[in-house]
């Protein structure tokens, strides 16, 4: 299990950096543009495509997993910070199947339309030049699966009663 953990946090760890990257390279590329257009009246072509078909993408879907490692995803207790902590714990474990399987079908049907937009050599033509998009169509399954691996991880220490880091209130008896 701890083979399992360390390569999960490296693999979150990892799309983590490349969030980070996606969104310096994405201020860099904006504020090039901005220059450009206003300064030398020449904007650089694809940038709208760019920006909202790879580092949105990107940003938005990669690091998914981390925060959800780090229980950072917004929950809101309003009815079951009433239950018992026994329930509330077996509760947890059921987000994590039920989070898992949506995740699963996210994915799944993500890599369908990839691999369709691939097969057709998916491309936006923006100021006369032709950009690929198909590859940014990956981004999003590729992070929703590595969410459903870390819910599976999750849901199989619940399983086993091993203690998660950073996860609510373990229950011992």
């Amino acid at each position: 299990m701890d083979f399992v953990d360390r390569w999960l946090g490296r693999a979150v760890n990892l799309t983590s950096v490349v969030g980070s990257i996606a969104v310096g390279l994405m201020m860099l590329h904006i504020t090039v543009d901005v220059v450009g257009k206003f300064v030398f009246f020449a904007p650089v072509p694809a940038t709208i495509t760019m920006v909202s078909s790879y580092y949105m993408v990107v940003v938005a879907f990669l690091p998914l997993a981390l925060a959800e490692r780090r229980n950072a995803h917004i929950s809101v207790e309003v009815l079951t910070e009433l239950f018992p902590p026994r329930l509330q714990y077996h509760i947890n474990g059921l987000t994590y199947v039920l989070s898992g399987l949506v995740f699963g079908l996210l994915a799944y049907r993500g890599f369908n339309d990839a691999y369709n937009k691939h097969d057709m050599g998916s491309f936006i033509m923006e100021q006369g030049t032709k950009v690929l998009i198909w590859p940014g169509h990956y981004l999003l399954p590729i992070g929703a699966s590595l969410m459903v691996l870390v819910l599976a991880f999750k849901f199989v220490s619940y399983l086993t009663g091993r203690p998660q880091p950073g996860a609510p209130g373990q229950i011992t008896e």
